[in-house]
């Protein structure tokens, strides 16, 4: 009888969990379920929330500067890549004509209208010293003077070896030594930005010397300066042979580079004969819903910024744009 009532409990044991163990597998269970009960995101209304169109504005740099800032605004824009120029004021960092500066960022300024971006794109390993020597200039006088421009931010592209053209690449951009005289150059000016309190952020290009997503990574790795951040434009990443695995690699670029964004660029990629064209939004074969979902993902504030276009194709590069976010 005593063993008959041993195996009873022996069996009841099998069947029932200790009160401890029962206790953790409901919580466990029950929290599962608030997670598969958890809403999806609405990446959708994540990127209208979070992105702010914006336009390079020497597209309007023949209309005097009132009438250019009226002009974006009515075009919708709320900020603004500028270089400064005008058809009746401009600011060259070269010779700074501080008067003029301070007329264009008050002009923005009462036309609701941010800068988002300063446009200092110069080529940082320019193998022509002249040439490379007013680029430096041109560069300090941005960063150390970013107060009177009014924004911190100073974009600038990486370089190439290539001395007839800073859009066309050389055999020495695919070079170690290649890499560590630009990673040397940007280093230093990351230095300067981040003493005068600005920011430097680096756009990409696949005929530069970082233009690839892991050059890019590198660098950002290497280069230890919180000043140092990224332009996003992933159709400057993209060569012909990439254009058919174009999704993956934009996943990729967002999931190394995403955290060091501060801007995102807006045009387009097609294939052309001697690599890749860049015409204006809507005029390639960019996956702009995707490219819309990973900067809504981000999950912060940025600014999208039109380019490569002309002044009559705004509204369609525009709406064309506009478009894109209700297909993400």
């Amino acid at each position: 009888m005593s063993d008959n009532r041993s195996s009873t409990r022996r069996q009841a044991t099998g069947r029932r969990l200790p009160r401890r163990d029962w206790l953790k597998a409901a919580a466990i269970t029950c929290f599962g379920a608030r997670a598969m009960a958890a809403p999806a995101v609405d990446w959708r209304a994540k990127a209208k929330q979070n992105l702010r169109m914006g336009i390079y504005s020497g597209v309007y740099s023949k209309l005097r500067l009132e009438e250019a800032a009226a002009r974006i605004r009515a075009d919708g824009f709320r900020s603004v890549l500028t270089n400064y120029t005008f058809a009746d004021v401009r600011f060259d960092p070269l010779a700074p004509d501080w008067e003029a500066a301070g007329k264009i960022v008050g002009c923005f300024e009462r036309h609701g209208i941010e800068i988002a971006a300063v446009f200092g794109y110069v080529n940082l390993i320019d193998p022509v010293p002249a040439r490379r020597k007013q680029g430096d200039a041109r560069l300090e006088t941005l960063l150390t003077n970013w107060k009177r421009l009014g924004c911190r931010n100073v974009s600038t592209e990486t370089g190439t070896f290539n001395p007839k053209s800073a859009w066309l690449d050389a055999p020495e951009n695919e070079t170690e030594e290649g890499y560590l005289q630009c990673r040397a150059a940007i280093e230093k000016w990351a230095k300067v930005a981040e003493k005068a309190g600005a920011v430097l952020s680096i756009e990409a290009y696949w005929r530069n010397v970082i233009g690839s997503i892991d050059r890019a990574d590198r660098l950002l790795r290497e280069v230890d300066s919180p000043a140092l951040k990224l332009v996003m434009d992933p159709n400057n990443y993209l060569r012909k042979e990439d254009l058919p695995k174009m999704q993956p690699m934009l996943e990729e670029m967002f999931r190394r580079l995403g955290r060091h964004i501060v801007l995102a660029h807006a045009k387009d990629v097609k294939p052309a004969a001697e690599g890749t064209e860049l015409p204006a939004s809507g005029k390639g074969v960019l996956d702009y819903p995707l490219f819309l979902r990973l900067l809504a993902q981000l999950d912060r504030p940025l600014d999208l910024i039109l380019e490569h276009l002309t002044l009559d194709d705004v509204p369609r590069a525009r709406d064309f744009v506009i478009e894109q976010f209700e297909k993400i």
